[in-house]
């Protein structure tokens, strides 16, 4: 009697699993403005059991129910709507001072055969000098040069977007860096050999927008590299990356540095001063291109 009610129940199950096979269609369904690659990963879930769904060429290919090809036809509907089309903008900004100040004392004493010679390495600066000479051609000079400068950089970039779909963009120059390179022989010599490498200093960002009526999230990475004027052979680089929210058409404060500095240094007589500030931020703007 057991045997029986089994098989009886898994006859059962194979004409429920039958029937079921029988009820479900095939539908040819193509996107309009989606991606196969971007509506299959939502509809999947969707899909009753027994049922399938592929894309290819623009199009989703589903086997299922009636009633359930219907609720993913509502769901297609619903996604597979034109993206929106942005701008994005980001600003960069650099503000500062810089205070420097450098004395040096500098001379030349001879007594008999011996001579004394203290230069003044930060000549080449320039500044007011004071010299004090006497009869037998010694001299002791005073050098002071005091400067004040300000650093300011204000860059914009501005790239065209697709919701949900990464940009990128960054522009700069190659610039001549010298170097040297010193090479010895194996029989002992050397060799010093002089070059020029070229460096990219590059500028822009990486940016992935994602929209909620008027809300919008990025993921964005800027970049600001640039030489700078006041060391030779220095390059500056600001860089961050982080996720942000905000609304349409409002800038958006990704973050900021502010920094001090009172550096000080000597050679030989000479002793430098340099103090300052410098100011850093960078904010992200998103506007719907109608």
């Amino acid at each position: 009697m057991n045997t029986l009610r089994v098989l009886v129940a898994g006859f059962g199950i194979l004409v429920s699993i039958a029937a079921v096979a029988e009820s479900m269609v095939v539908e040819v369904i193509p996107l309009k403005h989606r991606l196969t690659a971007d509506v299959l990963p939502i509809i999947q879930p969707l899909v009753a059991d027994g049922g399938t769904v592929t894309g290819m060429n623009n199009q989703v290919v589903v086997k299922t129910t009636p009633a359930n090809l219907e609720e993913i036809r509502q769901v297609l509907d619903s996604i597979d709507s034109a993206p929106r089309r942005l701008m994005i903008t980001v600003r960069q900004n650099v503000d500062g001072n810089i205070n420097r100040d450098e004395q040096g004392i500098s001379g030349r004493y001879t007594s008999g055969d011996v001579t004394i010679a203290s230069p003044d390495p930060g000549a080449r600066h320039g500044g007011g000098v004071v010299a004090i000479r006497d009869d037998e051609g010694n001299v002791i000079g005073y050098r002071a040069l005091s400067t004040r400068s300000s650093r300011e950089d204000k860059s914009s970039f501005s790239v065209q977007a697709t919701e949900g779909y990464p940009a990128f963009i960054h522009t700069g120059q190659s610039v001549p860096v010298a170097n040297q390179q010193t090479i010895i022989t194996p029989g002992g010599g050397v060799i010093v050999h002089d070059g020029i490498q070229y460096r990219d200093v590059t500028s822009g960002f990486y940016v992935l927008p994602r929209l909620s009526g008027d809300r919008v999230t990025l993921l964005v990475a800027p970049q600001l590299n640039r030489v700078n004027d006041a060391e030779g052979g220095v390059f500056d680089i600001q860089s961050v990356e982080t996720t942000a929210t905000g609304r349409l058409g409002e800038w958006i404060e990704l973050g900021g540095i502010s920094e001090q500095f009172d550096d000080k240094g000597s050679l030989n007589l000479t002793t430098t001063r340099r103090r300052g500030q410098e100011f850093r931020n960078i904010a992200v703007k998103v506007t719907e291109i109608p």
